[in-house]
């Protein structure tokens, strides 16, 4: 009886830890991101590649996130992650930019969805590389 124990406990804490590695691994943001779309503003506008003529990547590292628009470099900004109230009510996982500003984020699959901390602002859908 006490080796059945032993086991079972044995087995819980190897589940355990593999599902908590895997969901780390899920949530990464790190690596490139291509631009699929932004809705929002004001008025509730959908923006696509198509729509505006142009492609945004996100190249995503441990800590810095690098635009570009149309293949050209535009932006290179050293960010952390942090745990804070949203404006959209509840915690949310944050990107906190050097700058100040700030984007709630969350990931699905290979999608991600950076929703701009203001109102009347946009979510942007990114899909990975």
């Amino acid at each position: 009886m006490r080796k059945i124990t032993c086991l079972i406990v044995v087995l819980l804490s190897i589940i355990s830890c593999s599902s908590e590695s895997s969901s780390t691994k899920n949530n990464s943001i790190i690596g490139k991101w291509n631009w699929v779309e932004s809705s929002g503003g004001i008025d509730g506008r959908t923006e696509t590649p198509k729509s505006t003529g142009k492609t945004i990547q996100l190249e995503i590292s441990n800590s810095k996130i690098k635009k570009y628009i149309n293949e050209a470099l535009v932006s290179e900004t050293a960010y952390t992650i942090q745990t804070g109230t949203s404006i959209f009510g509840g915690e949310k996982k944050l990107i906190v930019y050097e700058n100040d500003g700030k984007q709630s984020f969350s990931r699905a699959d290979n999608k991600l969805f950076l929703n701009d901390e203001c109102y009347d602002c946009f979510q942007n859908k990114y899909v990975k590389e």
